[in-house]
């Protein structure tokens, strides 16, 4: 039978068997004597101790490389040699990596290191538009090495699927837009010129804008979790290894049935608000004919132009930025979601940046 040390309040005194089903009061007996004694050596008698799992041996690990003030060290004593041949096997710069993984960084190394991800992830991207580049213009120039039955699968996906909620939208758009600003140049007795807002509104901006922002959270994301779905499942290793180039067998077929899909999709839109704006135009007693030869006057083929430009062009960004979150995703499941959620965010804040952008040079050259 062991003799316990004169001052008990700064012993720990463990049991004849340390496991996950008692190691909890002895747990909590050490954090109050831990507690109690801050600055004064603390003893843990392992004398009645004759066996420990897993869970014990944790226990012991822990506080035999717990970080205290000098003087205020933990010493282990009377343990049996088949115990401490087991806990000695354990290297005590685990608890220092612990600790260490567990302690904030300071703010500018975490500065730093956003910095350095972001810039990998930019020379990533970078990456990835020359490869999707590259494997355009060889398909370019040998379209008969273009998969047209998948490009064809896709714009109908893309495309013709999307019909119904692009008409909707656009119908809608109209109607809010012919309200809004028709009732306040009613009150300047210029509810004709309405019809002027509407037009131009529509078919270059509203029109392409929406559409794109659309198509990106349907078929954008689904570009996105189809290849990272091929990722996940080392689909893309497996085309690597027979040969074939990922960007020349999924991202080409998606941009040109991109380049293709939206700029239709685009038209319906204008259309449909057309009509939208033209039912709520009767309202103030603007007839068809009325709107139809002011829509004329208006308007130009340039204004429908640059409205299907820019809906190529967004098309071509969503489908770019899709197909690049696809082909970074990571492992598991969940990563393929994260990646269809990252597609979605940066193709909406991308197609508005790229509509500025396209505003500004449009005012420059004067169109």
């Amino acid at each position: 039978m062991s003799t316990l040390p004169q001052d008990a309040r700064s012993t720990i005194l463990v049991p004849g068997r340390l496991t996950a089903a008692s190691i909890a009061p002895v747990w909590q007996r050490a954090t109050q004597v831990l507690a109690r004694n801050p600055d004064r050596a603390v003893i843990v008698d392992a004398s009645e101790l004759e066996y420990a799992d897993a869970s014990g041996i944790a226990l012991l690990f822990h506080l035999l490389t717990l970080k205290r003030s000098h003087g205020a060290e933990i010493s282990i004593r009377n343990l049996r040699p088949k115990v401490d041949a087991i806990l000695k096997r354990f290297d005590a710069r685990l608890a220092q990596n612990t600790h260490a993984a567990s302690s904030s960084p300071p703010i500018v190394e975490r500065i730093g290191q956003a910095v350095v991800q972001n810039l990998r992830e930019a020379a990533l991207r970078v990456q990835f538009v020359g490869k999707a580049v590259a494997a355009l213009a060889a398909s370019i120039v040998r379209p008969g090495r273009m998969r047209w039955g998948q490009i064809v699968a896709l714009i109908e996906a893309a495309g013709a699927d999307a019909l119904p909620i692009v008409a909707l939208v656009g119908f809608l758009m109209g109607v809010i837009i012919a309200f809004e600003i028709g009732n306040v140049a009613r009150q300047f007795g210029a509810v004709l010129y309405v019809v002027n807002g509407v037009g131009i509104g529509l078919l270059r901006e509203l029109a392409p804008l929406m559409t794109a922002i659309v198509f990106a959270g349907r078929s954008g994301a689904a570009f996105a979790a189809e290849i990272g779905t091929q990722k996940v499942n080392d689909e893309l290793s497996a085309l690597t290894t027979f040969g074939l180039d990922p960007a020349a067998y999924l991202v080409v077929p998606r941009l040109i049935a991109s380049l293709i899909a939206v700029p239709l999709l685009a038209v319906v839109a204008d259309i449909a608000g057309l009509v939208g704006g033209a039912l709520v135009m009767l309202r103030f007693d603007v007839s068809f004919t009325q709107f139809y030869y002011q829509l004329v006057s208006a308007a130009h083929v340039g204004d429908v132009v640059i409205g299907i430009a820019k809906a190529a062009a967004f098309g071509v960004l969503v489908a770019g930025i899709g197909c690049e979150r696809g082909l970074a995703t990571g492992i598991g499941a969940a990563a393929v979601g994260l990646s269809a959620t990252r597609a979605v965010v940066a193709s909406i804040v991308v197609v508005v940046a790229a509509d500025g952008i396209f505003a500004v040079l449009l005012d420059r050259i004067g169109l």
